[in-house]
Parts: C-alpha cells; structure tokens; sequence
C-alpha cells in the first residue's frame, strides 16, 4: 500500500474550529455574568419563535457551490406548511444574514418605541415651540411693562404739573378776587355817581337808601387805606356825593314836616277855625294823631340816620333834623299853648296858675317827647334833644306868671 498523503480536512469541520476558538476566545475575553446568560437564553428563546426575514425566504432553493457548508435552518414559528430552509455558504452570509435577522426583530420589537420616541420628540419641539413663544412673550411684556412704566412716569410728571398749574391757577383766581373786591369800592364811584346826579333819583326812591349804604362802605374803605394810588382823590369825590346825599335827605325832611304842619293847620281851619279856641280833644287828634300821620314817611328815614349817628356826618344831619323837628313842632303848639296859658291867668289865682300851668305843660311836654320818640327812638332818651321845642314854651310862661302876678 502506499503511503498515504496528509488527512484532508473538512470544511466543516474548519468553521467549526474556528467559531468554536473564537466563541471561546469571546468568552474568556468576555465573560458573561448568570444574569446576562439568564437574558441570552431568554432572547434565544424570543428569537427562535420569530419568522425569518423576507429576502431570505426568496433564497430558499438556491444552489450551493465550491463544496460550501450547508446549513439547514428550521423555523417552526410559521404554520404548519413547513420548515424554511437557508444555505449559506461562508461566514459574510451568516453575519449579513444575522444582521439583517437582529434588524428586523430590532425595527420590530422597537417601532412602537420609535415610534413613542418620534411622538415624545414632537411633543418635546412642540414644548419648546410653546417656551419660545412664552419666552418672546414674556419679553414683549417686559419691554410692555417698561414702557407702561415711562407712560407712567410721563403721567406722574404731567399729573404734577397739573396740580402746580391749577394751584397756580387757584392762587391767580384768589388774587384776582381779592384785587377785585378792592378795585369794587373805587369802581363804585361812577355807579353811585350816576345815580345820584339821575333826575329821577329823590329820597323816597327805592334805591337811594342802600346807594347811600354803599357810598358809605366805599368812604370807610377808602379812609381806611391811605396807601392805595389816588385814595384822596377818590375819598373826596366820595364825600362830595355823600353831601350831596345828606343835602337832599335835609331837603326832604324838612319838606315833608312843612307838610305834616301845613295839613295840621288846615285840620285846625277846618274844625274851628281859630287854633286857639278848639278843645283840648281835638287839639291832641289833630296836632298829634294827624301830625304823626301826615309825617309817618320820615320814619324809615330817620331810623337810617339814627343807626349811622356814629359817624360825624350823621351826627351833623341827625341834630339838624331835631332842629327841624322842634321848629316845626314849635311853630304848631306855641300859639296854643300861649292861649291855654292865658285863659289860666284870667280865670284863676296866682298859685292855681301855677298849678294849672304846670299840669298843661308836663302834659304837652310828653305828648311831644311821645311824637318826638315816634320819630326819633334811638334820641329820645336824651330830652336835650327836645331843647328847641321844650325852652320856648317855658320862657314863654314865666313871662306869663310874672305878668299876672303883677
């Protein structure tokens, strides 16, 4: 027999030593923990119950060539038609075809987290979509709010502003009326000017009593401030009105006791004829009720004077209206009692004279205090004022006594 040549390997034989050195390089290199064998054996299991990739069920009955290894893989994960088989015939188809095997079971048993990953990746865009916005919102209000903030500060300043203006208008609208109030007395001049010199202005007139009480008040003012410009001239324009207003209150004072008197006197004519011979009666009725009377329009003006008494010119008018008074009232009663008198003188004693005398004339004395406190209230209680009226009617009777006792 001849000598035989080297033993021929197979090739599988080959593979196989080379899978099984590499597996156990890869093991000793890598040793796996219980754990990590426990997962492999159960992705072993989870994959072995799996279907193959499509492509390699396309390359079912493909031919094997160059003595390649043929392996036979059954898959009992299908139905019942049968076992798949694939022929590989090196190690790059096995790799390409468990690459592709691990694909597939990776796209498969992870779309669904893919597909949560995509969605959660969207929502996450979305999310930061949404802070963008908020954030660009956020500084809109930012730059909003410091703009609000210059508005409002503008607004304040302005507001200030407002405030000073209308403080500053109010103390302008105060110091215009007070001026006002002021320049008011001096411009009273030409009103009160006016009417007085009118043709129709006269005592008895409406008007006439309160013009006089502001003519007044202008010449207290103007008195009491010296310092302003033209005050003497104004203050002696003032007072030639005020003269002119007591001369007509004089004028019609005594115009209306001429009157009062003249119709006093034609009630006496009328009743008796002589004023000397008329009973004592209708001596009070007419001399005293009909005086008052007829002289009843003097009152309101003679209370006016009497209040304004405090001031020299009053005071001057107020003496020269009891003047008038007493003459006029002199100018009605002295007849009369002159003629009592002498009918006491003829008819009775020196001491029942006396008596009778006096007793008449303490009786005309207070009929005439009593008319004189009609018309004069505030004065009557200083009798000197009846002075004119009572001291004629006294020297009067002396002379009388002094001659019957002769």
């Amino acid at each position: 027999m001849g000598s035989r040549g080297p033993p021929q390997k197979h090739p599988n034989s080959e593979v196989s030593t080379k899978s099984y050195n590499f597996t156990t390089t890869w093991e000793q290199n890598a040793p796996l923990s219980d754990q990590q064998q426990n997962a492999i054996i159960s992705l072993s299991h989870a994959v072995s119950e799996r279907p193959f990739p499509l492509n390699f069920l396309a390359q079912e009955n493909a031919s094997v060539q160059d003595n390649a290894l043929s392996v036979t893989i059954e898959d009992t994960s299908f139905d019942d038609s049968g076992a798949i088989k694939t022929v590989m015939v090196n190690t790059n188809q096995f790799y390409k075809w468990f690459l592709d095997l691990e694909s597939a079971m990776k796209s498969e048993t992870e779309e669904k987290y893919q597909h949560y990953v995509s969605t959660l990746t969207e929502r996450i865009q979305t999310c930061d979509d949404i802070l963008q916005q908020v954030d660009d919102t956020l500084d809109l209000f930012n730059e909003l709010q410091l703009q609000h903030q210059a508005v409002a500060t503008k607004t304040k300043t302005l507001h200030d502003a407002c405030d000073r203006l209308v403080q500053e208008k109010q103390r302008l609208i105060d110091f215009a009326e007070a001026l006002r109030s002021k320049l008011n007395y001096f411009d009273e001049l030409e009103n009160v000017a006016t009417n007085f010199y009118s043709p129709n202005m006269n005592v008895g007139n409406e008007n006439f009593l309160p013009l006089l009480k502001r003519l007044d008040e202008c010449i207290s003012y103007v008195e009491s401030n010296p310092q302003y410009a033209e005050s003497s001239v104004y203050l002696l324009k003032f007072r030639q009105l005020q003269s002119r207003a007591l001369g007509m209150m004089r004028s019609h004072v005594l115009a209306v006791l001429k009157g009062a008197s003249s119709q006093v006197q034609e009630a006496i004519r009328g009743s008796g004829g002589d004023r000397a011979s008329i009973s004592e009666g209708v001596e009070a009725s007419v001399i005293y009720v009909r005086f008052k009377a007829a002289a009843s329009e003097l009152k309101p003006l003679l209370e006016e004077i009497e209040s304004r008494s405090s001031r020299k010119e009053y005071s001057q008018i107020l003496v020269e209206c009891h003047r008038l008074y007493c003459e006029q009232r002199l100018s009605l009663i002295r007849s009369i009692v002159q003629r009592r008198i002498s009918e006491f003188s003829k008819k009775e004693s020196l001491p029942s004279l006396t008596r009778s005398g006096c007793a008449y004339l303490i009786q005309v004395c207070q009929l005439e205090h009593q008319l004189f406190d009609h018309f004069f209230p505030a004065s009557s209680k200083d009798v000197s004022s009846l002075s004119p009226l009572m001291d004629p009617l006294k020297l009067k009777r002396s002379a009388q006594g002094s001659s019957q006792s002769y």
